[in-house]
């Protein structure tokens, strides 16, 4: 075998077991309390091979948020009508979801709501950007109206999880339109 590809292979297992042991951790813990140490005890790894991929746990945080906006950013949606609201609504419900414990913890715990506000922000200045003009209003008039959507549809599925996730996911997808697009109906156009 090739020696290249078998050190890249051994970079990659390397890399994936720290991404493993990081996720991990941030289902069981908050972000202060996740050390290097603990990590590179469970990625089965020393200190300095985890310092060769990476300077530190904030820049392991920033790669996952990275990955986690693309996942969004990767679907390509509409704001043009009503219609791409709620077909929108549907897609991110539906999603948020079936997203693994990761994911919810990063959105919904106390200690990552502010990494989610950054991996949000992250989504929805993309969507500004790809979607510019579509509401006919100047751009900082979308801003707003890009901040209220993505503010409104996480403060709704937080509360959600928060209340033990009573309601079927069709009844939270059937409320969360009927709130965001009330409130959006006066400024996209309908069908």
């Amino acid at each position: 075998m090739d020696k290249s590809r078998t050190e890249d292979l051994r970079v990659k297992k390397t890399r994936e077991a720290i991404h493993n042991a990081f996720t991990s951790m941030i289902c069981e813990m908050d972000y202060e309390k996740i050390t290097i140490k603990e990590l590179t005890e469970r990625a089965r790894i020393n200190r300095k091979t985890f310092y060769l991929h990476y300077n530190g746990l904030d820049e392991l945080l920033t790669e996952l948020q990275e990955e986690l906006a693309e996942e969004f950013i990767s679907k390509d949606v509409s704001y043009g009508s009503m219609r791409d609201i709620r077909e929108l609504i549907r897609l991110f419900f539906e999603q948020a979801a079936s997203m693994p414990l990761l994911h919810e913890r990063l959105m919904c715990s106390g200690s990552y709501q502010p990494i989610w506000e950054k991996i949000n922000k992250r989504i929805m200045n993309h969507r500004r950007e790809t979607n510019r003009g579509v509401f006919g209003l100047n751009e900082y008039a979308e801003s707003l109206v890009f901040a209220y959507y993505g503010a409104n549809s996480t403060i709704l599925y937080r509360q959600w999880v928060a209340d033990g996730k009573k309601l079927q996911l069709e009844e939270l997808i059937e409320m969360a339109t009927k709130l965001i697009c009330q409130g959006m109906s006066s400024v996209v156009k309908s069908e």
